[in-house]
C-alpha cells in the first residue's frame, strides 16, 4: 500500500490500527490512506517495530530547501531525591465543577473506557493569593495557593513549588482541551513557558517567561503519573499523551518545548509507556513542531 490508496485493504489496515489503540479521530476507518492514517501508521511502526522508512522520491529534500533547527537544549533533570507532595482536593470540588460539562445541574461523568489520553497544558501565568483567600484557608498561605487549582480546568495541577493538586475525579468531563475534552484528562502546569526554549522572548504567550525548574518538572511528571494510575484503576485505557497546541490555534506555545521534552519525551513515553501522536491535529490545532520533537511536523 502507498499513501493515497483507497479500498478494502486500507480499511483492514485502519481497523487493525484502531484495535491496537492508535487513534483516527477525524476520519476513522474510511478506506482512504490519507494524512491521518499515514500518521497513525508511522506511530505504529516507530513504537512497535522501531523503524519507519517510507519511500521518498529522489531529490525531494533538496527541492524543499533547508530551515535550520536550533540544537535541543540540555535537559533539566529533577534531582533523584525529589519528593513531590500530592494534595487531594477532589473532596472539596463543587458539583457542578467550574468549567465542566453540566447536565441536570451536575458535572457529566464519563464512562471510563471512553477516556484514552492525557493533555499537557501550561497555565500561561503564575498564581498568587489574596488576604481573603489566606484567611479562608485558616491562615495557611500554601493551602490557599493550592486551592486555586479547584477553579482551573484540569484534573490535576502541578505548581512551581513542586506540589501536585488533584482537582476533579478522572471521570469528570472538564472543558480543558477543546476537541480533546471528551476522551482525555487535563494536566495544568503553573507558569508561562516559551514555545521555543532558544527564543523565550519571542515565543512566550502573554508576557515574561517563567523559569522551568527541576521542582516544576518533577511535579508535572508526578501529576501525569497520578492520573495514569487513577485512570487505570477505574478502567480507563490510557495510552496517549498530547499537548493543547494540537487542538487549538490560540494555544501555539501550550505546553511549550521545555515541558514537552522534559515531561513527555523524557518521562511519559519511556517511563510510563504512553504514546504520542505529534502529527495529529484536532479542530483548529497544529501538530507538534520539529523543534519540540524529532517526530513532529512543520516548524513552530
Amino acid at each position: 500500500m502507498r499513501y493515497g490508496d483507497k479500498g478494502a485493504d486500507v480499511k483492514d489496515l485502519q481497523q487493525s490500527l484502531l484495535s491496537r489503540g492508535y487513534r483516527l479521530p477525524k476520519y476513522g476507518a474510511d478506506s482512504h490512506l490519507g494524512d491521518e492514517t499515514w500518521g497513525a501508521l508511522e506511530q505504529y511502526a516507530k513504537s512497535e517495530l522501531g523503524v519507519w522508512d517510507p519511500e521518498v522520491p529522489a531529490g525531494i529534500e533538496e527541492s524543499f530547501g533547508s530551515v535550520p533547527i536550533p540544537p535541543a537544549p540540555d535537559p533539566i533533570t529533577p534531582p533523584a531525591e525529589s519528593v513531590v507532595e500530592v494534595i487531594d482536593l477532589i473532596g472539596e470540588q463543587t458539583d457542578p465543577a467550574p468549567k465542566s460539562k453540566v447536565v441536570s445541574g451536575s458535572t457529566v461523568q464519563r464512562a471510563p473506557h471512553t477516556v484514552t489520553g492525557i493533555v499537557l497544558h501550561q497555565t500561561g501565568c503564575t498564581y498568587g493569593v489574596s488576604s481573603q483567600q489566606v484567611a479562608a484557608a485558616g491562615g495557611d498561605r500554601a493551602l490557599a495557593l493550592h486551592r486555586r487549582a479547584l477553579n482551573v480546568a484540569c484534573h490535576a495541577m502541578a505548581f512551581r513549588d513542586g506540589c501536585v493538586v488533584l482537582t476533579n475525579p478522572v471521570e469528570s468531563y472538564i472543558y480543558h482541551g477543546n476537541g480533546f475534552n471528551r476522551y482525555t484528562l487535563g494536566v495544568e502546569v503553573e507558569g508561562r513557558y516559551p514555545g521555543l526554549v532558544n527564543d523565550p522572548d519571542g515565543t512566550t504567550w502573554g508576557g515574561e517567561p517563567t523559569e522551568l525548574t527541576p521542582e516544576t518538572i518533577a511535579a508535572a511528571r508526578e501529576a501525569v503519573r497520578q492520573l495514569v494510575e487513577m485512570g487505570r484503576d477505574v478502567g480507563m485505557g490510557l495510552t496517549h499523551i498530547f499537548t493543547h497546541r494540537q487542538s487549538s490555534d490560540t494555544r501555539r506555545s501550550d505546553c511549550g518545548e521545555g515541558l514537552w521534552r522534559a515531561v513527555v519525551t523524557d518521562y511519559a513515553v519511556p517511563v510510563l509507556g504512553l504514546k504520542t501522536e505529534p502529527t495529529l491535529v484536532v479542530g483548529s490545532g497544529s501538530p507538534v513542531p520539529v523543534e519540540w520533537d524529532t517526530y513532529g511536523s512543520g516548524h513552530y
